[in-house]
C-alpha cells in the first residue's frame, strides 16, 4: 500500500507538471497515461482504476481551484499524498473480516459496523502508522422515527465557552491543546535535535505526529458530540458567520481560536441537521455583543466584561446568552425574508447577436509522464 501511494503521488506530480507546461486537459492526460502504464513497471503494479483516478483527482483540484474552493493544486512531496481509490468494485471485496485488494492481496481489517447496500468505492487512507478503508454504499435511505421539534436556538461561539444557547445552555470547552503543549514541546525539541535524513530523526517525526493526531481527535470527539447534540433537539439553528481566517491574525487569540475548532463544529452540524431534515442559518456578527437583546440599544464594553446590563431596559444577563439571543432573532428575520416571494418585473429582452463560432483547433499531445521509483518504498 505504501508502495501503490509512492507511485500516485510521483504520478499527481508528473501530471500536474504537464499540465502546467502544455496545458494538456484531463481526457488527453487520461489517454497518455494508459498507454505509458503498459510500459512503465512501476504504473503496472498498481491497479489501472486506482491510476486513472489519479487523473481524475488532479482534475477535480483544479475544478475546485476555479470554483473559488480552494488553493492551485501544488505538487507533492513526501507524506503529502496519503490516499488511493478503487472507483469501482471490481478493484476491492469485502471477504469475511478481510478487505482483498487488487494488486495487493487479503488485507485483514476491523469492520466497526456492517455494510450495507451496494458498495461504490473504496479509498484507503494512510494517517502516520494506522491505515483505514473508507467504503461508500448506495441503500435505500431509512426513515428513523425521530423526535420532531420545532425549536429555534441561536449560538456564540466562544473561547473559555466553546457554545452558548439562547436559552441559556453552555458547552465548555475542554481546552485540549494546553492540556497537550508541553509533551508536544518536548517532542519538537528531540526532533530538531536529531540528525535529518536519519532513522531516530523518523521515529520522533512518528512520535510528534501521533501527539498532535491525539489533539485533533479530541478536538473531532467534542465536534462531533455538541453537533449530533444540536441536530437532535433544534430544528432551527444559528450561527455567526465568522471570517475565522481573519481571527486568527491576532496572534495573542490565534492558538485558541484554532483549538475551539469553531469552523469544525459548524461544519459538522450543518450536514447532520441537513440528514434530519433541520435547517441552519449564517447571520452577520456585526454588533451582536453589544446590543441589547432586550430593547435593541446599543451599550458598548470590552472583552473582560462579562456580563450585559442594560440601563435603558434594566435587563442583566450574561454576555454570551445577550449575543445569542440577538444571534437568533437575526436568523429568524433572515428566514422570514427568505421564505417571502422575490418581486418579480416584466420586461422585454432584445434578441442576443448570435456568436460566430470559433474554429476548433487540434488536442494538444501529453507528454509522457516519468514516474519512476528512486528507491524502493
Amino acid at each position: 500500500m505504501s508502495e501503490t501511494i509512492e507511485t500516485c503521488r510521483l504520478l499527481y506530480n508528473d501530471l500536474l507538471d504537464d499540465r502546467i507546461k502544455n496545458r494538456t486537459q484531463c481526457l488527453a492526460q487520461k489517454r497518455t497515461v494508459t498507454v505509458v502504464r503498459n510500459e512503465n513497471k512501476f504504473l503496472k503494479a498498481v491497479h489501472s482504476q486506482v491510476v486513472q483516478d489519479v487523473v481524475f483527482r488532479l482534475d477535480w483540484s483544479y475544478r475546485r481551484f476555479f470554483a473559488s474552493l480552494s488553493r492551485k493544486p501544488r505538487f507533492k512531496r513526501r507524506g503529502r499524498y496519503n490516499s488511493f481509490t478503487y472507483p469501482q468494485l471490481g478493484g476491492f471485496k469485502v471477504v469475511g473480516g478481510r478487505l482483498r485488494l487488487s494488486k495487493i492481496g487479503l488485507i485483514t481489517a476491523k469492520l466497526h459496523r456492517p455494510i450495507e447496500g451496494t458498495q461504490k468505492t473504496c479509498t484507503i487512507i494512510r494517517d502516520i502508522d494506522q491505515w483505514y478503508a473508507c467504503i461508500s454504499t448506495e441503500a435505500e435511505r431509512s426513515e428513523k422515527a425521530e423526535p420532531q421539534s420545532e425549536t429555534a436556538v441561536g449560538i456564540d461561539l466562544g473561547i473559555l465557552k466553546l457554545a452558548t444557547l439562547s436559552n441559556g445552555r453552555v458547552f465548555e470547552n475542554l481546552i485540549r491543546l494546553r492540556d497537550s503543549i508541553t509533551g508536544i514541546k518536548s517532542l519538537q525539541g528531540e526532533l530538531s535535535r536529531k540528525k535529518k535524513g536519519s532513522h531516530n530523526r523518523e521515529k520522533a517525526r512518528i512520535m510528534l505526529a501521533k501527539a498532535w493526531r491525539r489533539v485533533r481527535n479530541q478536538r473531532l470527539d467534542v465536534a462531533h458530540k455538541i453537533s449530533a447534540n444540536l441536530a437532535t433537539e433544534y430544528s432551527t439553528i444559528v450561527f455567526e458567520d465568522l471570517r475565522i481566517p481573519n481571527m486568527v491574525r491576532n496572534h495573542k487569540l490565534a492558538s485558541a481560536i484554532t483549538d475551539a475548532s469553531w469552523g469544525t463544529l459548524r461544519q459538522l452540524t450543518v450536514y447532520k441537521a441537513e440528514r434530519r431534515g433541520r435547517r441552519v442559518i449564517l447571520v452577520n456578527p456585526s454588533g451582536t455583543s453589544q446590543k441589547c437583546s432586550g430593547c435593541g440599544e446599543v451599550i458598548p464594553k470590552g472583552l473582560s466584561e462579562r456580563v450585559h446590563d442594560c440601563p435603558k431596559c434594566g435587563l442583566v444577563v450574561d454576555r454570551d446568552v445577550n449575543a445569542a439571543r440577538n444571534i437568533l432573532k437575526a436568523g429568524l428575520e433572515q428566514a422570514r425574508v427568505e421564505e417571502q416571494p422575490l418581486p418579480v418585473q416584466r420586461r422585454r429582452i432584445s434578441k442576443l447577436v448570435p456568436m460566430k463560432q470559433k474554429a476548433h483547433g487540434t488536442e494538444p499531445v501529453s507528454s509522457v509522464p516519468r514516474v519512476a521509483h528512486t528507491k524502493s518504498a
